[in-house]
C-alpha cells in the first residue's frame, strides 16, 4: 500500500514538471524573426537573408553577390554619379528587389546578368545615363512587375543587345519619355510575357521587339503609341 502512494506521488511531480514547462512555452510566445540587415550605397551583399536600404544616399550602388536576397528600398532614393549601376546582381537567383523607392543617376538603375527565378517590384528608375533596367545575358524566369522607368538616356527597360535571355515577364510596368525606347527586346530575347505596361512619349518607338515577327514573344494589353512590329499589342 505503501509503494501504491509513493508511485503516485512521483507521477502527479512529473505530471506537474510537464505542465509547467508547457505552460511557460506557450507564455512565451512565437519565436521573434530577427530584423533585417541594413545596407547603403556601395554595400556588397555576400550573404542570403533579408535586407533594407537605411536612408537615402548618394554614390556607388548596390551590388547582390549571393542568391536567396529580397532587398526593400523602404520608400528611399538612391542617387548616383551617372556612373557603375544603382543595384546590380550576376550569376545569381532568387533575388529579390522591392520598392517603393527611386533609384536615379546611375549608369544603368538595375542591371541584372545571368539572373534567375527573380523579381523586381514597384521600383522607379528615372534619368539614368543608360537605362532604367537592363537585363542581361542568360537572365531567366524573372518578373519585372508595376515600377516605373521615366526619363532615362537610352531605354526605360531593355535586354542585352548581343546576349540571349529568355521567359521572363514583364507586367504593369511604366514606361515613359525615355530617350529612345520605353521597352526594348533585342534580337535573341524569347519566350516573353509582356502584358498591360503603359509605354508613352518615347523619342523613337514606345515598345520594341528586335526578333523577326516578335519570335514567340506575347505582347499583349499594352498601351503605346508607336512600335516597330505589328505583332506587338
Amino acid at each position: 500500500m505503501k509503494t501504491f502512494i509513493l508511485l503516485g506521488r512521483t507521477n502527479r511531480l512529473l505530471l506537474l514538471i510537464l505542465l509547467t514547462g508547457f505552460f511557460a512555452a506557450l507564455s512565451a510566445g512565437p519565436a521573434m524573426a530577427a530584423p533585417p540587415t541594413q545596407v547603403t550605397c556601395g554595400s556588397v551583399i555576400t550573404a542570403p537573408g533579408q535586407y533594407v536600404l537605411a536612408s537615402d544616399c548618394m554614390g556607388a550602388g548596390i551590388t547582390i553577390a549571393a542568391s536567396d536576397v529580397h532587398l526593400k528600398l523602404n520608400g528611399h532614393t538612391m542617387t548616383g554619379s551617372l556612373l557603375g549601376n544603382g543595384i546590380m546582381a550576376f550569376n545569381r537567383s532568387h533575388v529579390h528587389i522591392e520598392g517603393p523607392g527611386t533609384i536615379r543617376s546611375f549608369f544603368n538603375g538595375i542591371f541584372l546578368t545571368t539572373v534567375s527565378n527573380s523579381h523586381v517590384e514597384q521600383v522607379t528608375c528615372i534619368s539614368n545615363q543608360l537605362n532604367g533596367l537592363t537585363l542581361g545575358g542568360q537572365t531567366t524566369d524573372t518578373h519585372v512587375n508595376n515600377n516605373v522607368f521615366a526619363m532615362n538616356a537610352n531605354f526605360g527597360l531593355a535586354t542585352q543587345g548581343g546576349s540571349s535571355t529568355s521567359d521572363n515577364h514583364l507586367n504593369n510596368n511604366q514606361a515613359i519619355n525615355n530617350a529612345i525606347a520605353g521597352i526594348a527586346l533585342n534580337n535573341g530575347s524569347t519566350n516573353y510575357h509582356i502584358n498591360g505596361n503603359t509605354a508613352l512619349g518615347n523619342s523613337t518607338f514606345d515598345l520594341v521587339d528586335g526578333n523577326a515577327n516578335c519570335d514567340d514573344n506575347k505582347w499583349n494589353g499594352n498601351t503605346f503609341v508607336t512600335a516597330n512590329m505589328s505583332c506587338i499589342h
